[in-house]
């Protein structure tokens, strides 16, 4: 009889001590002493039913509590959808582990697993004490994971491998050595980021709730992205910068000691964002870490709750010239990043009185009110004052002092000229009739003026994922349909005349336009007359006859124009 699995041990583990003191050591023969079956994994377990029915009189598990608690099932399930994650278990709980380590995605290019099995100096002393014999750990195995999070300590490499060849049961007692070299050499701030990551990757496997864990979180990256600045519209992501900024967080050297091996255009950051898209638990971790603390960076005050439970700012309008009440809060706010590859941050603010500004932070003292950094559009409330105050002292420079403007953006709002830059309504109606004549094409310098002057009125357009937006064709009308159909029926004539087999390519070649059945389904007369007028090679006919002659159907567009002349 197996004995008793310890707390969070891998049921490999189990089997391991049991044929520690037991001749032979190959897995193989274990494995069929056991259960008659040569093939066994060091992550999952094979046929957990029977297992559950031979081992519940000492174990008292069910086969779901053997793979809930003793297999890495639950933390590379974990973002499964609901369906896919069903049938892993069925496989496990049965004979057909193979399904269910193929639906895993266990062969992920981009993560690499460890090759031996790890533990912890502390724990293996802990268990020594305490059960006079250590075990493999669960949460030491999980893919990038570094440190033991029961004592913040860096694991080690055992020399015990996690793919044995030979398929030998290998007893953590016997495998683990206390002077042993730790898996990676860290520096300050890859300890802290690692031993983050594996904190996270043990909630996983133990199912600790969190706003990320849901079988398709897809979504609430999306929204996340778009928060801290890699939206682009409503539903475009950038993610070659998301990916670059990402790699740039962890560093190279980090990703490569975790076993990530990926690059700015890395498919899998990709299809992190895809609502079907799979992949492996550590970078739904490692995503889901670097956005948390970028929307950290971002959120500078907990105002008002967000669909996700958290938290967004809400900033009072710093025109003081324009009547706003007191409770009143600019609508319009946009996280963007700056241009030239700094990677910063900064707000874009669009208020109802006109005034366009960026800044990046609050005043002091009020941490509602922006401290502006530049001002895009003054509006027409600030207009009306520096007229109000020219009128007065006479002299644009006593007015540029009082509302801390520059002398030529007060002589052009004097005379009421627009900024040479920014152009006028009339151009902008231009531009937005020509990008939606266009085909609402994304690229060129008309959609780059809209995108810079107008991206309000874009953004209102959902995006296609590079599908492109043609133009409604006009209808063919009855004239155009009837010309047609007599053109057919000369172009027709013409070729019987020259002796010549009337067929579709001819009657192409001769109009100068490609005819086609399918193609003339808006003009009725033009495609019966079509159908009229072509003639069918008599070995054609022959086929059609022998066909229908063996009983058959003469179904299909090209079949019944054949049975018309049969």
């Amino acid at each position: 009889m197996l004995p008793k699995p310890y707390p969070d041990e891998l049921i490999y583990s189990v089997i391991a001590r049991h044929f520690a003191y037991l001749q032979p050591i190959v897995i193989k023969s274990a494995q069929e002493a056991i259960d008659g079956i040569s093939w066994f994994s060091t992550r999952y377990v094979r046929n957990a039913n029977r297992l559950a029915e031979k081992t519940h009189p000492i174990w008292g598990l069910s086969g779901l509590e053997i793979l809930d608690r003793h297999t890495l099932l639950p933390f590379n399930g974990a973002f499964l959808k609901p369906d896919m994650h069903l049938k892993c278990t069925e496989c496990f709980l049965e004979t057909n582990p193979h399904g269910g380590s193929v639906a895993l995605g266990m062969g992920n290019s981009s993560v690499l697993e460890p090759k031996f099995f790890r533990f912890c100096v502390l724990c293996l002393e802990e268990d020594i004490e305490r059960f006079g014999e250590t075990y493999w750990h669960r949460q030491h195995q999980l893919s990038g994971t570094l440190f033991c999070i029961k004592h913040g300590e860096l694991l080690r490499n055992s020399m015990a491998p996690m793919s044995p060849l030979d398929r030998a049961t290998m007893d953590a007692t016997h495998y683990c050595e206390s002077d042993a070299e730790p898996v990676a050499v860290l520096s300050s701030r890859e300890t802290t980021l690692a031993l983050e990551i594996a904190k996270r990757s043990a909630d996983i496997l133990y199912g600790v709730p969190s706003r990320w864990l849901s079988p398709d979180p897809s979504e609430q990256y999306q929204t996340a992205a778009v928060e801290v600045g890699y939206g682009f519209g409503i539903t475009a992501l950038q993610t070659p910068a998301f990916g670059a900024d990402l790699i740039d967080y962890f560093g190279a050297g980090l990703l490569g000691k975790l076993g990530c091996r990926l690059n700015e255009r890395s498919r899998p950051i990709r299809k992190i964002f895809y609502k079907d898209g799979a992949n492996h638990p550590l970078l739904h971790v490692l995503v889901q870490h670097f956005l948390g603390e970028r929307q950290k960076a971002t959120r500078l005050i907990l105002e008002r709750q967000g669909l996700d439970n958290s938290f967004r700012q809400e900033w009072k309008c710093p025109n003081r010239f324009a009547k706003h009440e007191e409770d009143f809060r600019i609508p319009q706010v946009y996280l963007r990043r700056a241009k030239g590859g700094t990677r910063e941050h900064y707000f874009h603010a669009r208020c109802t009185c006109g005034y366009v500004f960026c800044f990046e932070r609050p005043r002091e003292g009020d941490p509602a009110m922006p401290l502006v950094k530049i001002v895009n559009n003054y509006g027409p409330a600030v207009a009306t004052e520096v007229k109000r105050l020219y009128a007065k002292y006479r002299v644009i420079k006593k007015v540029c002092s009082e509302l801390k403007m520059q002398h030529k953006t007060v002589r052009r709002i004097l005379d009421g000229i627009r900024a040479g830059f920014e152009p006028s309504p009339e151009k902008i109606a231009a531009l937005r009739k020509a990008w939606l004549e266009d085909g609402r094409v994304k690229r060129g310098t008309t959609y780059q003026t809209l995108l810079k002057y107008d991206r309000e009125w874009l953004d209102s357009f959902p995006s296609r994922r590079g599908t492109r937006s043609r133009v409604p064709k006009p209808q063919p009308r009855h004239a155009d349909d009837v010309a047609l159909a007599g053109q057919i029926e000369a172009s027709a004539r013409t070729l019987r005349e020259q002796g010549r087999l009337v067929t579709v390519n001819g009657l192409s070649r001769v109009l100068g336009r490609k005819l086609n059945v399918l193609g003339l389904k808006l003009m009725p007369n033009a495609a019966d007359t079509l159908r009229k007028e072509i003639d069918v090679p008599s070995r054609a006919l022959d086929r059609v006859r022998k066909h229908i002659a063996r009983g058959r159907g003469a179904g299909g567009p090209a079949r019944r124009v054949l049975k018309e002349h049969y």
